[in-house]
């Protein structure tokens, strides 16, 4: 788990840290920023969730739980909050009990917040390390409300923002793989596989293989024979799962064809349920074993035109 910004502020590996660099952190007048917020010991519960939220939405931020009590100086028009001084230590029960209310009290609920715990006999002082979200925006269950951070401040988003930050969500990268072994002259053997690029998990993936200009697709029960809206002989596979694809894992199957000497398609179409419908086509040289990739929207790519191009004749 990442732990950017206490590294930033303290120049310190967080495991390394103690209670003494934390008073002396205060012995110096520390101003709150937009990725700095002090909360004394006696803060509720229910303030830090918008606080958080505010981090998740934008940038991303810390947050000490049991700073000295804040001090506030007014520069113009902007108004500066400081905190210097003794630590006033926190009656949290625990890291643990603090991140399952963070957890249970904002959605979607936040799952990489990095806290760093210390125990004294006055009671505790929590550091929370908290990355910007890849998954915004983040509502606070307390109020029902959206928050982002404008210089030192937690604000409710307007709703212009709140939709952008919906639209801003992350999304799985699914890319299909084509793999070719040579049997003999006339039969291949085929490895199709579907990846995920995103650290963004790909949920509910499905697919659809095609497999054009062969004489027979064999070693695989799930394909079946058909002729479609342009008399063109197909082969075709299609699945749902209900697998989450992760970056480290795929999914994919394996068949065997008989083709007639001659390039031959397979078109791979995937999407999950959080992406669009999306198609890759490879075609296959038989005579020099290559594979060339391609998305059937580049260039408004025209299946018959392609397979004529290859020899192919509709039925």
């Amino acid at each position: 788990m990442r732990k950017e910004y206490i590294t930033q502020f303290f120049n310190k590996n967080p495991e390394d840290l103690n209670i003494e660099d934390m008073k002396e952190f205060f012995c110096v007048r520390q101003d709150e920023n937009s990725t700095l917020e002090f909360k004394s010991g006696e803060v509720e519960i229910d303030d830090l969730y918008k606080e958080v939220t505010a981090f998740l939405n934008t940038e991303g931020g810390m947050i000490i739980v049991g700073a000295p009590r804040e001090s506030k100086e007014k520069n113009g028009k902007r108004i500066a909050c400081y905190c210097q001084g003794e630590l006033t230590f926190s009656k949290f029960i625990s890291k643990d009990w603090l991140n399952q209310k963070l957890f249970s009290n904002i959605t979607p609920s936040p799952s990489n917040i990095y806290i760093k715990e210390f125990v004294t006999d006055q009671g505790n002082v929590f550091i929370l390390d908290i990355p910007q979200s890849m998954y915004p925006p983040h509502q606070s269950n307390s109020d029902g409300r959206y928050y982002i951070r404008i210089d030192n401040e937690a604000k409710p988003a307007p709703h212009g923002l709140v939709q952008a930050l919906f639209d801003k969500r992350r999304k799985p990268k699914l890319h299909a793989k084509l793999k070719r072994s040579e049997l003999d002259e006339l039969n291949d053997e085929i490895i199709f596989s579907i990846h995920n690029d995103s650290e963004i998990p790909a949920d509910k993936v499905a697919f659809i293989v095609d497999v054009f200009n062969v004489v027979s697709v064999y070693g695989n029960s799930k394909f079946n024979e058909m002729e479609d809206e342009l008399r063109i002989k197909k082969f075709f596979y299609s699945e749902a799962t209900d697998r989450v694809l992760a970056s480290v894992i795929q999914i994919g199957d394996s068949f065997k064809l008989k083709h007639y000497r001659k390039n031959y398609i397979i078109s791979v179409n995937y999407w999950c349920k959080e992406t669009d419908f999306d198609s890759t086509y490879f075609i296959v040289d038989t005579t020099n074993g290559t594979i060339s990739s391609h998305n059937w929207l580049d260039q408004n790519a025209n299946l018959l035109k392609i397979l004529e191009e290859l020899g192919a004749k509709p039925l």
